[in-house]
């Protein structure tokens, strides 16, 4: 299943990019690499920057993302009101990882803090 982002009043469907589930599998690679690193060994350093980095990676993408659709509604519409889901009901489910990966709170602070 693939939830909408969000969708306007005008019916336009904005798709999460799904930047996690993109980068998934080079993540879980990075990180089987770590663990059979040994600790204090300067292997082991490299491998845990590999793992951040590609966390961060991740984060700056949603960021991104989050900022370019937020200043695009808040130039487009006057009002914007949001359905008060409840996400953690919803991230207790089977769509989890997509509910996390989109990162729905990160996005109204942006689009609140735009809107001002």
């Amino acid at each position: 299943t693939n939830p909408h982002f969000l969708v306007t009043s005008e019916g336009e469907m904005v798709e999460a990019p799904r930047h996690f589930q993109k980068a998934e599998e080079k993540l879980a690679k990075a990180q089987r690499e770590l663990s059979r690193k040994k600790k204090g060994k300067s292997g082991r350093k490299k491998a845990r920057l590999k793992v951040a980095k590609l966390h961060r990676k991740i984060a700056n993408q949603r960021r991104d993302f989050h900022h370019k659709v937020a200043r695009r509604l808040v130039n487009a519409y006057g009002t914007i009101v949001h359905e008060d889901l409840n996400i953690l009901a919803l991230s207790r489910s089977y769509v989890a990882k997509g509910i996390h990966d989109a990162g729905w709170a990160q996005f109204l602070a942006i689009l609140a803090y735009k809107a001002e």
